[in-house]
């Protein structure tokens, strides 16, 4: 299908792009209000243009030939803000779920409602050290330097959402951990969708220097996840993980969007030498829910892993695309997804270990794993290997089945009645993944909101 067939096709419908003059005065105008310096909107009107020369998916393309294109917008449009992102309007407080509260044990925190801050913290030890943890729009006027050498470093805009993202993110977080600095608590972004208020789209920048340590819990959740919407929202979120030689970066994104979102994520790391990033997602809300999470190991002795947590019900939808992009030597690589799907809720992973020649003494694994606790579920593990190196390690594994009904009874002789029964089970095929989230309050909420998930249809609010 051409560009001129999808536009034609497009056209009228409630999910066509803007005009792109449209599109480009609106982005200038969002960066006005925002007051960016120059450089920034050009970052973004770069990105606008890279985004208008990229075709719509058609759904032929391996990576999304298994998404319901009906479920999914093709839209491009600039989500409402309701002030500047750094919080110099009114100050309002937002309605924030309890369940997204950071506990008090963190080093810093920035939480934003659909682009406006209403909170911000920093512990005073990491400030002294040069930690930044701020909004993205902030940084850019107050770390220039900084925001113009990382912003975009991880490469370029993977297909037209990623170039949208760029273009279009009404708010965002820059974390940064100065060469040499070890923060041990972790630090916190939570975000508040206000589900009636249109299109959210997230841009999160994360860096991490030479032989430093950090941890980032990405909590997002919508303020009322009851309300009906007269069209489905689409939220994006690019994230960009940076891990400088011999650093130690984790990100965690835990999220419980309203059940008509359409969310779409690209999460990028560039792992340098000798360097390890740990990401973990758990998924539990959103009517469709489509992550690509990419570890590019270019440098050498470099270790990077990838955890997959979630819960579906209803008739969600919820993918995993993962990439781990071997070119350096002597890396290791892990992925392990665990789902449980209940109702007639589907999932499908795709995942792909790329080891190029000069990927030498690579280690790279993959593991799918999916529950089935009704016969309408269904889940579509894919594990793919592109190997052109000869001396490496490499393995994969994927399962899709119900609960073993040998640990159903061994509990159930038990005296524990099968439903309980069944959660027991459930929560500890997941536990392995929540238990790599560093922060005890984030794994609680894990807890939590496995247990909310697995609640009859109309249990819950």
């Amino acid at each position: 299908m051409t560009q001129a067939t999808m536009d034609a096709e497009s056209a009228g419908r409630p999910d066509a792009d803007l005009k792109p003059d449209d599109l480009r005065a609106q982005v200038s105008a969002l960066s006005r209000s925002n007051s960016e310096p120059d450089w920034l909107l050009a970052f973004r009107l770069a990105s606008l243009e890279q985004a208008l020369g990229m075709e719509w998916w058609t759904g032929q393309e391996e990576s999304w030939r298994r998404t319901p294109r009906e479920r999914l917008p093709r839209r491009a449009r600039v989500g409402q803000v309701r002030g500047p992102a750094d919080g110099s309007a009114n100050g309002t407080a937002a309605i924030v779920p309890s369940h997204v509260f950071a506990p008090d044990a963190h080093a810093g925190l920035v939480q934003q409602y659909d682009g406006r801050l209403v909170a911000s913290d920093l512990e005073e030890q990491a400030a002294t050290e040069g930690v930044i943890i701020m909004p993205l729009s902030t940084a850019a006027r107050e770390h220039p330097a900084l925001i113009q050498e990382w912003l975009g470093a991880v490469g370029p805009p993977q297909d037209r959402y990623d170039a949208y993202g760029r273009a279009l993110w009404t708010q965002g977080v820059f974390v940064y951990a100065p060469r040499g600095v070890v923060v041990n608590e972790p630090l916190f972004y939570l975000v508040t969708q206000d589900a009636t208020a249109g299109d959210h789209w997230h841009y999160t920048l994360v860096v991490a220097e030479r032989e430093s340590q950090l941890s980032l819990i990405d909590g997002g959740d919508a303020d009322d996840r009851r309300v009906e919407l007269d069209e489905t929202p689409l939220l994006h979120a690019s994230v960009e993980l940076i891990a400088e030689d011999g650093s130690n970066l984790r990100f965690a994104s835990v999220q419980r969007w309203h059940r008509q979102t359409a969310a779409i994520s690209t999460t990028r790391a560039r792992v340098g030498r000798d360097a390890s990033v740990h990401v973990t997602t758990a998924a539990f809300g959103a009517d469709l829910d489509k992550q690509r999470i990419d570890l590019d190991f270019s440098q050498s002795g470099g270790y990077g892993e990838i955890r997959g947590l979630f819960v579906g019900d209803g008739n969600q939808h919820i993918e995993h695309i993962t990439r781990q992009h071997h070119q350096g030597v002597g890396a290791t690589s892990d992925l392990l997804i665990r789902g449980v799907l209940t109702d007639e809720s589907q999932a499908v992973q795709y995942g792909l270990i790329r080891i190029e020649p000069e990927g030498q003494q690579t280690n790279a694994h993959q593991t799918m794993r999916n529950l089935l606790l009704d016969d309408g579920a269904g889940a579509d593990p894919i594990p793919m290997l592109e190997i052109e190196a000869d001396d490496v390690k490499c393995s994969h594994a994927a399962a899709v089945g119900p609960v073993d009904p040998d640990q159903l009874f061994y509990l159930q002789a038990r005296g524990i009645p099968p439903s309980v029964a069944e959660r027991m089970v459930v929560r500890g095929f997941l536990s392995e993944i929540a238990d790599g989230v560093p922060d005890e309050h984030m794994r609680d909420v894990i807890d939590e909101l496995v247990e909310i998930q697995l609640e009859p249809a109309g249990a819950t609010t």
